[in-house]
């Protein structure tokens, strides 16, 4: 394996790993109690901001990440530490688009409390899954 290619990769998936560490912890941790406290339409506007930004900082990492994942695979087709790497940057892409996205736009419909506790359950898997990824790199990482 190319050893720029995985430090590639473990630069792109550590970044998002921390970044779905630190939103997990310090973003989503506060939308229930933001929304009891500001009231509906000043959380909608704080998470407009929100996605927003986080819009730029996140999908060309995701972007770039997956690219990598995708390269690894078609240049060692027989690693399963390659394979594995990208059925995880699978897995997130899915969790992201099917549950997280839809997640926001409920809540940035109709905020409830309710849907931004399940937004932060939903996103304990996907930090999971982005954390198993970094960690596999950095094992594949180790020379032999």
């Amino acid at each position: 394996m190319d050893s720029t290619l995985l430090a590639s990769q473990l630069l792109f998936t550590g970044a998002l790993a921390g970044l779905c560490w630190t939103v997990q912890l310090a973003v989503y941790a506060l939308f229930a109690p933001l929304i009891r406290n500001l009231g509906a339409d000043a959380f909608r506007a704080h998470h407009a901001t929100y996605m927003g930004a986080m819009g730029w900082v996140a999908a060309p990492l995701m972007l770039i990440e997956l690219t990598l994942a995708i390269a690894w695979v078609w240049i060692a087709s027989d690693s399963i530490p390659a394979q594995i790497g990208l059925g995880l940057a699978t897995a997130i892409w899915l969790l992201t688009f099917t549950a997280i996205v839809p997640a926001h736009t409920r809540l940035q419909r109709s905020p409830a409390e309710s849907d931004a506790r399940r937004l932060t359950r939903l996103n304990w898997l996907r930090t999971a899954l982005w954390t198993a990824r970094a960690a596999l790199l950095a094992f594949a990482a180790i020379p032999v």
